[in-house]
């Protein structure tokens, strides 16, 4: 049986069938189509395991492992899980989140150099994207959101733990990445392509199943209709270069065009200026 380039493993519980078609769906139109989708459940219930199996009735590259509810989030089940995997690399989807259709070929270019990396993600608003700026510092785990994440099978088998139950007040993917970046071997890159719809959870409660739902509608809409969508990408590169804009005028206090090294020296320089006057 030939291996294929990815495994995606996507995690749900609950009531997450609402969200499974979208998700999924956002899996099946990308330009790579080498690939299965390993669904690992995680206390579901009979609704969201009904659909499921729709899900794998209409597409043979769908696997569902049904756990019970573990207390965190089933860590320990997708290192089961992964140790019947035989593709190449291995991509996260969370059932809330959304790719755009390069998301597993942008993630093939950077596994081909490297053995644990990031694409960027949209932040989603109700109404328009941000470019999720916590991606931007590779050391830092948590900058790589579950959903932008892919790894190479073999470093995760180098791995002293791989996935296991996350302690109480870390967040559970943080926890995990921690290994790869700290790995002698890993070498690792965080690229600046977005590829994620990111759908944050919100403070507790936060958006319910169905609000999630709603936005999932809302924006795969928007992705099929070319001209409305070049206008959210762009709208979201006119919010960030406003940004940049701001910093790069002539206050008196910001540095413009000085490396890092230099901005210490600078911010003193201009901290004495202003005290001289």
């Amino acid at each position: 049986m030939k291996k294929p380039l990815f495994t995606i493993l996507l995690p749900t519980s609950i009531d997450r069938g609402h969200l499974l078609p979208y998700s999924i769906r956002s899996a099946q139109n990308q330009t790579i189509q080498d690939f299965e989708i390993w669904i690992i459940g995680d206390g579901v219930n009979d609704f969201t395991r009904s659909v499921i199996q729709e899900l794998m009735q209409a597409d043979e590259r769908i696997r569902f492992f049904d756990f019970p509810k573990h207390p965190r989030r089933g860590e320990e089940n997708r290192h089961e899980v992964l140790q019947k995997a035989n593709s190449r690399n291995i991509a996260y989807l969370t059932d809330r989140d959304y790719w755009l259709p390069h998301h597993l070929e942008t993630l093939d270019h950077y596994l081909q150099r490297y053995d644990f990396a990031s694409t960027l993600n949209y932040d989603v608003k109700d109404d328009f994207l941000v470019f999720g700026h916590k991606n931007l510092d590779a050391w830092d785990a948590s900058s790589w959101l579950l959903s932008c994440v892919g790894h190479t099978l073999d470093m995760y088998r180098k791995l002293p733990y791989g996935w296991r139950t996350t302690p109480k007040e870390l967040y559970t993917d943080r926890y995990m990445w921690e290994q790869f970046l700290v790995h002698q071997e890993c070498k690792s890159y965080c690229g600046l392509e977005p590829t994620v719809f990111w759908i944050k959870r919100g403070d507790h409660p936060g958006l319910s199943t169905l609000e999630r739902k709603e936005l999932l509608i809302k924006w795969e809409k928007i992705l099929n209709d070319p001209l409305e969508w070049q206008f959210k990408k762009d709208q979201a590169l006119h919010e960030m270069m406003w940004d940049y804009n701001f910093l790069h005028r002539n206050h008196p206090i910001l540095i413009k065009g000085r490396k890092p090294s230099q901005v210490p020296r600078e911010v003193l320089k201009k901290i004495k200026k202003l005290l001289s006057r």
